[in-house]
Formats: structure tokens, C-alpha cells, sequence
């Protein structure tokens, strides 16, 4: 029994103990219907500093689930509101029936990161696939099952908005990545320039993240093999020549010009050194036993 927060807290389940801190789900036994929190227990020195210095500096006074933090003995206590759990990881092939619900899927996932709050360096900590749930409707929300055996208090920003990112290419990708065996050139264009702005940070921020999901299409095409590929490239290219028709026109002509001029030029140059050759044998009629004039002369 954990007396805090006003409340008496027995654990019902472990969800999680190594020598950095422990995870529970306890149930308040002072309420006749009982509610059921989080509690993250961090005993570790290092973490525990770590802990207080998140909460100290208000880490979680932007999350509603939060409800306190309590320091008796060795521990520091984190006291969170628990949901019932329906893992994404185990809902989304359910739910993600078709790219535009994976796509409502993960613009969920962003908007409910965005709404905790929570620094980098914690909010790295809610990637992990035990604390992400997904409800009937594709809302997600969390459990603050924080692991700080797994705390990287130099997060920065960017890099939690890089691996925010990756989650969500993993989610918009799964059907491709089967049928592409796992080949990024074989995806859809517009989850390949994802993929690549993902690979080079470009994300700095969930709100970025975010429109970049939202702005995908209903249904990105994966690109055609053989020769349906060079057919499209075909289509492309016409199309471009119809869109840009009177630029590549004057583009041509002024190409053409260009040649020609330069044609009649090489022409002159050649015919005035074919001259200047000529008149070195100016007056001469023979070298040796050669004739250089027409024998019909």
C-alpha cells in the first residue's frame, strides 16, 4: 500500500520492474469505486534526480493524466491517471483498414504527443509501444508507463521529432512495406520524400509533422515496374511538353538559331583557311613533275 496524494494506492499489476524503477497500475481504496492510476516509482539515484528535476521544472504540469509526484524514502513517486489499455501496436491492422484511416491513425498519434506537453527528453519516452493505445474511433491517447532505465535526459527536439516521425512512417507504410518487401524505391513518391526528409531531420517540429501527414494523398500510388514504368515516364514527359509547350518551342527555335549560326561560321572559317592555303602556290604552276593547274587550261 502506497499512501499518497490523498490517496491509498494498492497495486493490482506490475507492468514493468528492472533496477531503475518500477511500474504499477494501483487502484485508490479510499474511493468506494476505486480508480486506477499509474504510478512510476524511480529509485536508482540517477534517475531519481533525473525524475525530480522533470517534475521540479513542471514537465507534467501540462498533461491532464498527471496527477502528482510524492518522495518517500529511496523513491520518488509519479502518479498518473490510467486508461484502459488497447495497445496501438495490436489495434492498427484492425482499425487501418485503408491509407486514409492509417492516415487518421497517425495525425492522432501527433495531436495526442503534441497535447501532453512534455519536453524531448520525456516525451521520448512515450514512443514506446506499451504506452500508446488506440481506441474505437482511431483516437489515441497514452499510459504513462515511463521507463526511465530508458531516460536520455540530452534529447533534443529535432531528434524526438525524428523518431516521432519514424513511428509515423511506420504506420502510414505498413501495407506498402509488405507488398515492397521493405524497399523504400518501391513505396509510393510522396512516402518516399517522407522517408527522406525523416532520414535528414527535416521534422523540427510535431506541428510540421503533423501538416506533412495531413497534406498526403487519399491513396498514394506505388510507382509501376517494367514497362508500365517507362510508359508513365512517357505520359510524364508529354505532359510537361503540353503544360511548357511555348517555352521548350522558343527554347527549340533559340537552340536551331544558335546551330545554324554556328554552322555558317565553322563554313567561313573553313573556306578562309582553304584560301590562305591557296595562295601560298599563287604564280606556280608545277612542284617537281606536278601539275597545279586544270590539264584542260
Amino acid at each position: 500500500m502506497l499512501a499518497v496524494l490523498n490517496m491509498d494506492l494498492e497495486p493490482v499489476r506490475v507492468v514493468l520492474s528492472n533496477e531503475v524503477n518500477r511500474i504499477t497500475v494501483c487502484e485508490d481504496r479510499r474511493r468506494a469505486q476505486g480508480g486506477l492510476y499509474t504510478v512510476v516509482s524511480v529509485t536508482a539515484p540517477h534517475a531519481r534526480r533525473d525524475a525530480a528535476r522533470l517534475t521540479a521544472a513542471g514537465a507534467f504540469g501540462g498533461s491532464a493524466d498527471f496527477v502528482g509526484s510524492a518522495a518517500l524514502g529511496d523513491a520518488l513517486h509519479l502518479v498518473f491517471r490510467y486508461r484502459p489499455e488497447s495497445l496501438l501496436a495490436s489495434r492498427e491492422s484492425i482499425y487501418g483498414v485503408d491509407f486514409v484511416h492509417r492516415r487518421t491513425m497517425a495525425a492522432n498519434f501527433l495531436a495526442a504527443a503534441a497535447g501532453t506537453q512534455l519536453p524531448p527528453d520525456a516525451a521520448m519516452l512515450l514512443l514506446a509501444g506499451r504506452c500508446i493505445n488506440l481506441g474505437e474511433s482511431g483516437e489515441v491517447y497514452f499510459n504513462y508507463y515511463l521507463d526511465f532505465a530508458d531516460y536520455r535526459p540530452e534529447t533534443t527536439q529535432p531528434e524526438f521529432c525524428r523518431a516521432a516521425a519514424a513511428y509515423v512512417f511506420d504506420i502510414l507504410c505498413r501495407d506498402y512495406a509488405r507488398s515492397a518487401g521493405g524497399q523504400i524505391p518501391d513505396y509510393p513518391g510522396e512516402l518516399q520524400a517522407f522517408y527522406r526528409k525523416t532520414q535528414v531531420g527535416g521534422f523540427t517540429s510535431l506541428g510540421a509533422l503533423l501538416a506533412a501527414v495531413r497534406a498526403l494523398p487519399d491513396a498514394p500510388r506505388p510507382p509501376h515496374r517494367g514497362l508500365r514504368r517507362l510508359w508513365d515516364s512517357i505520359l510524364a514527359l508529354l505532359g510537361v511538353m503540353k503544360k511548357h509547350s511555348l517555352a521548350i518551342f522558343l527554347a527549340l527555335l533559340v537552340g536551331v538559331t544558335i546551330l545554324y549560326a554556328a554552322y555558317q561560321i565553322a563554313i567561313r572559317v573553313s573556306a578562309g583557311n582553304a584560301e590562305k592555303a591557296n595562295t601560298t602556290y599563287g604564280g606556280m604552276q608545277t612542284i617537281g613533275d606536278v601539275t597545279l593547274t586544270d590539264a584542260n587550261e
